[in-house]
């Protein structure tokens, strides 16, 4: 299946471009995912990744516009024609 992925501020700027379309096994996860943008982009392991390989918060991840953390977090799963987006934390006061 092929979802896409669109990448915002320091995700763009590390990567070098705004959008990916990998393709991936049915039944994928945002874990998979993650693990797939990091073989992909190595220069965003530090961001996706905390040093013990945990799913950093460094990163927010949306799928078709809901945070990931409102869904089942990296074992969410994907389907075809996703978007994933993929930016800087968004905070306010």
């Amino acid at each position: 299946m092929r979802i896409t992925i669109r990448f915002y501020g320091i995700a763009y700027e590390n990567t070098g471009t705004r959008e990916w379309r990998p393709e991936l096994k049915e039944k994928a996860t945002i874990g998979t995912l993650l693990r797939l943008i990091v073989e992909q982009f190595p220069q965003l392991n530090s961001l996706v990744f905390d040093k013990e390989g945990r799913f950093s918060n460094y990163l927010s991840l949306a799928v078709n516009n809901v945070d990931i953390l409102g869904l089942n977090g990296s074992e969410t799963v994907l389907l075809e024609g996703d978007i994933v987006f993929v930016m800087p934390p968004i905070g306010g006061g």
